[in-house]
């Protein structure tokens, strides 16, 4: 079997950060950075993006060219369409999927639109040529076609402590020219998706605000990644209420922050809040909402610590993703 220190790992990702989108799959990047230091050589080349979708065809040279220069013992790709880039290289693949590949992008109106149709099509077809596949979370992998159940393996992204940690909740605010007398909520509002259901996180505001709490809805859109845990020890709590997710790393980064979360039941969330000083998982209404934000208000500690389970530590999904890498080299 081969060992940690010589395993050499590709990657291969259509989200990955850029000069021009520092922010675009930077959870690609952080999980790369993290088998880095857990010895693991990582060759990296990103696909599609501003390319086009025709990359995901015209890649495949610039693929074989990796493969033969740097030999690697696995292929990782993110994002179900990559595995069109990966596929028949000679060198066993994993993918992770995410969420949209295998739950679909909806319309305004809740539908799932053709092209999702086809894209959670493709994915799972081309699933059938993987190693593994790594889900978010049991949601999804009841989404996988039955055949590719025993290779779908449920492990989401791991978070950075040494970046995502408690801090000064005053300092924060004042950073953020945040009134340090207000009930603030956190709402991380990703591309303005409307399935992230930001109406919902509005709604609680005002029925919090109908209940005398001079709430405020703090919404981070756009947001450098070195300023988010700034965004995390300014809140109260972090609301999520969206219609669909994977494993949300909004979550996991508030956690990490020391932040408790309120949340409908969605993806993995209420695998990961388990305990009554993560959070609560509630109803889809307001007011169930509201009530979850004035319980955890009422009962927050002094003072802020990790709330971050230990197993979604980037150190600890590294050393998963090493033993699944260790035994899809081995030939089938």
């Amino acid at each position: 079997m081969i060992q940690r220190e010589d395993l050499r790992v590709l990657f291969v990702s259509n989200m990955y950060p850029s000069e021009a989108h520092p922010q675009s799959g930077i959870f690609v990047a952080r999980q790369a950075e993290s088998l880095v230091r857990a010895g693991v050589d990582v060759i990296v080349e990103p696909i599609a993006g501003s390319r086009g979708e025709r990359d995901y065809f015209a890649s495949r040279r610039r693929i074989r060219r990796q493969v033969r220069e740097h030999r690697p013992h696995v292929i990782h790709a993110h994002y179900g369409y990559t595995q069109i880039a990966v596929a028949g290289m000679g060198v066993g693949f994993v993918v992770t999927l995410y969420g949209d590949d295998v739950n679909g992008e909806s319309r305004g109106d809740g539908q799932i639109t053709l092209k999702s149709r086809l894209g959670i099509l493709a994915t799972q077809a081309c699933g059938l040529m993987a190693r593994r596949i790594l889900l978010q979370s049991e949601a999804m992998r009841g989404r996988m076609w039955p055949l590719l159940q025993s290779r779908c393996v449920v492990l989401g992204s791991g978070v950075d402590d040494t970046l995502f940690a408690p801090g000064s909740m005053k300092e924060a605010r004042t950073r953020l020219g945040i009134d340090p007398g207000q009930l603030v909520l956190g709402f991380v509002n990703s591309g303005g998706q409307k399935t992230k259901r930001f109406d919902l996180a509005e709604a609680t505001r005002d029925e919090l605000a109908r209940r005398g709490e001079n709430a405020h809805l703090l919404v981070a859109e756009r947001v450098a990644a070195s300023e988010m845990p700034w965004f995390y020890r300014a809140a109260d709590v972090l609301l999520m209420t969206s219609d669909f997710e994977g494993s949300p790393n909004c979550v996991k980064e508030a956690l990490s922050c020391g932040l408790p979360i309120v949340a409908v039941p969605v993806g993995d969330v209420p695998q990961i809040v388990t305990r009554p000083d993560q959070g609560r998982i509630v109803p889809r209404e307001p007011p169930s909402l509201a009530s979850a934000v004035q319980e955890i208000i009422a009962s927050r500690p002094a003072a802020r610590v990790s709330l971050l389970p230990e197993s979604l530590r980037a150190s600890s999904v590294a050393n998963r993703l090493i033993d699944i890498y260790t035994t899809a080299c081995q030939p089938e």
